[in-house]
């Protein structure tokens, strides 16, 4: 955690269950709290976590999805243009460049 105030840390967020689950609210809520705390804050969608786009996109963190997850639970879908497609490769980066990780299935 080198270079980092003990006021600003790096977070990451990671929502693998869907829109409906006491999890997607969670992090949605989580996301907006550590945003407002002045947190560099990211909100990665995995699996079902895909379909809770709509709950994180709001939340001021930068939000990305596994693109493949997207493909197979989505279908045809045209991703939401305010989430990046990534992969667990992403997922990985961001974590290890991260000062804490939050996962919630």
């Amino acid at each position: 955690m080198a270079g980092v105030s003990a006021t600003h840390r790096r977070l990451v967020l990671v929502l693998g269950s869907g829109p409906d689950s006491p999890a997607a609210g969670l992090i949605s809520g989580l996301a907006e709290a550590a945003v407002a705390a002045g947190h560099d804050t990211k909100v990665f969608l995995v699996g079902d976590g895909v379909l809770a786009a709509g709950r994180v996109v709001g939340s001021g963190a930068s939000v990305a999805h596994c693109d493949a997850d997207w493909r197979w639970r989505r279908g045809g879908e045209a991703p939401d243009h305010r989430v990046l497609r990534g992969s667990l490769r992403d997922l990985a980066l961001w974590c290890r460049e991260a000062d804490r990780v939050v996962q919630c299935r």
